[in-house]
């Protein structure tokens, strides 16, 4: 089985070796069964004909879409597009780096040296917004965008930080290398690692609805259109008749739901979305993600059938959903017809039908499924031992995992070492089988989203690291965050064991901005309030922009005490023990 062993990055390092001769040493001399032999390919995985020919889509240059629209394709995973004026040049969605959007500039000053005079944002996603600083020749640039697109920048500080941290560098493959990261479906990579650098300008025009304003002698119109994300809007030139979709429509069938982990996408608005720009009928398509599609009749049908496999979607799941099936019954019976399928814009390289499904109803009807045995089930530790009892005890399960996985089985390997590795039945063994199904998986996979998952938990468990995305932001980007965001995600963080039965009111004041803040610590629960507290324990005075640098660790905390900067009333050590308990994950 050429492949299947890969950790799906490298070549199995030594390491790797030792531990599968340890695991066969285990299985031989505990179990008396076999391991996963490690005398299979040692390559890189191999990406599938589907995938790799869609990489296709991102080949790397600049389109002349008509007079005036050029758009940067396959500089990063969104596109950058550029419009020339009369006397400057508009740029719509700037990239998700300083660097990337530095090398879409230099390409586009080869086809103009006007000015920029002004930035669109299509909606806040990373992106398509954390380059702006690599376009703007000043700070003063006009940069436009939804009204609410502000505050879903603002959430980068928000109380799930560390865990869409960790998911989105598994589903973006930011840890793998070579064929295992042949693309990532909507663009041929995430660009945003430890050497990139990331800022952000604060939209200063905004509107509810629409707005059609004129910008360099080009007649824009901005018309809000949620689908992807609540603060997505289309631009859209009526003289041209060129239609700028941002992320409602590309190349791939819908990400209605992200495996990274999302709040619900409202499908049906989207759909709806996708009508007002139908009704346009424009004559050129350029998509914030993929290429550029060209031709009226074609890109009526392209939004056509795109809105009603969303919609189609939605509506089975509701048919289903009312007539008393459950999630995983209906993934089983909501399946895109003939002449949806045979769509190239909804080839499942970014979103999935059966994730769409799951969400739909989640959305609806939340996390009941409706099955009785479903309401209290059964601890993970309770259920994995009736699991190993059935199978003739833990021996017998792990006997069944390596018969499936040696059936190539590889869903059902993986999920029986679920309860192995619940039950701690023979760690390295059991993890010999599951990174390699995994690895398996993920070779055969065509969904990047699912590939890269897939391969980048083989290569966790292979190398013994965990998952993380680097995100570095420069200090004047810190400085623009909430303190009301960092606050908040505070209580989250609270280590009740650590904390015990501990009491404690702390007040924070920023004279800089003119805000305080109170947390109080009350057995368990710590209550966050936007004013002082009387009779608080300690009390701490400090610059704003310090406390955003030591919440975004841009500055260590330890120096900031140091500094002179801070005024402590109160114990200092107690201070510092109680910003211990509320670390958040990815700072410990």
């Amino acid at each position: 089985m050429s492949g299947v062993m890969s950790s799906a990055v490298k070549c199995v390092s030594q390491r790797i070796r030792v531990l599968m001769v340890f695991a066969l040493l285990l299985s031989l001399v505990i179990t008396g069964c076999d391991a996963p032999s490690s005398s299979q390919s040692t390559g890189d995985v191999r990406a599938p004909r589907d995938l790799a020919e869609h990489t296709k889509e991102f080949t790397k240059e600049v389109i002349k879409v008509t007079d005036g629209v050029w758009v940067a394709v396959g500089y990063g995973l969104a596109n950058s597009i550029m419009l020339e004026g009369d006397d400057g040049l508009v740029i719509i969605d700037t990239m998700e780096t300083i660097e990337e959007a530095e090398a879409v500039k230099q390409a586009f000053r080869q086809i103009s040296q006007k000015p920029i005079v002004a930035i669109i944002y299509t909606h806040n996603h990373a992106d398509h917004i954390f380059g702006a600083k690599g376009f703007a020749e000043s700070e003063d640039v006009d940069v436009y965008a939804h009204e609410t697109t502000s505050y879903y920048i603002d959430r980068v500080v928000n109380v799930i930080r560390p865990i869409i941290r960790v998911r989105s560098a598994r589903m973006f493959g930011s840890h793998l290398e070579g064929e295992a990261l042949e693309n990532a479906g909507i663009g041929p990579h995430l660009g945003i690692g430890p050497g990139s650098t990331l800022d952000v300008l604060r939209p200063t025009k905004t509107f509810s609805s629409s707005m059609a304003v004129t910008i360099a002698g080009i007649d824009v119109e901005l018309v809000h259109a949620p689908g992807e994300t609540n603060d997505q809007l289309f631009v859209w030139l009526p003289k041209q008749k060129v239609l700028m979709p941002g992320d409602n429509v590309y190349k791939a069938f819908p990400n209605l739901y992200t495996i990274r982990g999302t709040s619900y996408r409202d499908v049906i608005a989207w759909a709806k979305s996708i009508d007002k720009m139908r009704k346009l009928r424009p004559a050129f398509l350029v998509p914030s993600h993929t290429r550029p599609v060209i031709g009226e009749a074609l890109i009526d049908r392209t939004l056509t059938d795109y809105r009603d496999a969303i919609q189609f979607v939605h509506d089975q799941t509701v048919y289903w959903m009312n007539r008393g099936l459950t999630p995983d019954e209906i993934v089983e019976k909501v399946k895109l017809p003939e002449h949806l399928l045979a769509s190239p814009f909804l080839d499942e390289f970014y979103g999935q039908v059966n994730w769409s499904v799951r969400s739909v109803f989640s959305g609806y009807l939340g996390w009941f499924d409706g099955n009785p045995s479903s309401l209290n089930p059964l601890p993970p530790v309770q259920k994995a031992r009736h699991m190993a009892e059935l199978a003739g005890g833990e021996k017998g399960l792990y006997q069944q995992a390596l018969k499936a996985y040696e059936q190539q089985q590889y869903q059902w390997a993986l999920e029986l070492t679920d309860y192995l590795r619940v039950l701690a039945v023979q760690s390295v063994a059991v993890d010999s089988i599951r990174q390699q199904s995994l690895s398996a998986l993920g070779e055969a996979e065509s969904n990047p989203n699912a590939r890269h998952y897939y391969l980048t938990q083989a290569n966790e468990l292979a190398e013994g690291f965990e998952a993380g995305l680097t995100i570095p932001t420069k200090k004047s980007m810190v400085h623009g965050l909430p303190l009301d965001g960092i606050f908040q995600s505070m209580s989250v963080n609270l280590n009740i064991e650590a904390a015990g039965d501990l009491q404690r009111v702390i007040n924070f004041t920023f004279p800089d901005v003119d805000q305080q803040y109170s947390l109080s610590l009350r057995v368990g629960v710590l209550e966050v309030e936007p004013y002082l507290q009387p009779n608080a324990d300690i009390t701490v005075t400090l610059p704003s922009t310090l406390w955003k640098e030591m919440a975004a660790k841009t500055t260590n905390p330890l120096v900031a005490f140091a500094s002179g900067e801070i005024d402590i009333e109160g114990s200092k050590l107690d201070l510092i023990k109680f910003l211990g308990l509320v670390a958040s994950p990815d700072s410990e």
